[in-house]
């Protein structure tokens, strides 16, 4: 049988309890990170699920003023399928299924130039979930240059 000195035993329990103090410390951080970022996307005080759909029926996003219902926000999106020509530039209201891709995609025949109505609206255009600058809403007013 090994037998440890009381030395090393106590080296040994201090160890752990400053790696139980690390982890529990993690933790803490991570859990108040993820909070900080529930509460910039503006979600009121509950942590949503996006990609596992586990929102909550009442909570609401606001974004530029517009109060979005979760259903409203995540719910199944179909996208519209324009042609060329189907958009033209000047003022458009978003409808139901377009995104800037889907607009560029009617206006200028390309949807990668998407970046030139988020650059003409950028002050009406909010941000995803993800971070990216990218978000518009059913009966938004966009400038399509």
């Amino acid at each position: 049988m090994v037998q440890i000195s009381r030395e090393k035993a106590k080296d040994f329990a201090a160890g752990l309890i400053a790696l139980v103090f690390v982890v529990t410390a993690g933790y803490l951080a991570l859990n108040r990170f993820n909070e900080s970022k529930v509460e910039e996307l503006g979600i009121g005080g509950e942590q949503i699920v996006v990609d596992g759909n586990d929102i909550s029926a009442d909570s609401t996003i606001r974004q530029d003023g517009n109060l979005l219902s979760t259903e409203t926000a995540f719910s199944t999106w179909v996208a519209n399928d324009y042609e060329v020509g189907d958009i033209n530039t000047g003022e458009y209201t978003v409808v139901e299924g377009d995104t800037l891709w889907e607009i560029a995609e009617a206006v200028y025949g390309d949807g990668s130039m998407w970046t030139q109505i988020l650059n003409a609206n950028s002050e009406d255009v909010g941000f995803l979930p993800n971070g990216e600058q990218a978000l518009i809403v059913i009966g938004q007013s966009l400038i399509i240059p």
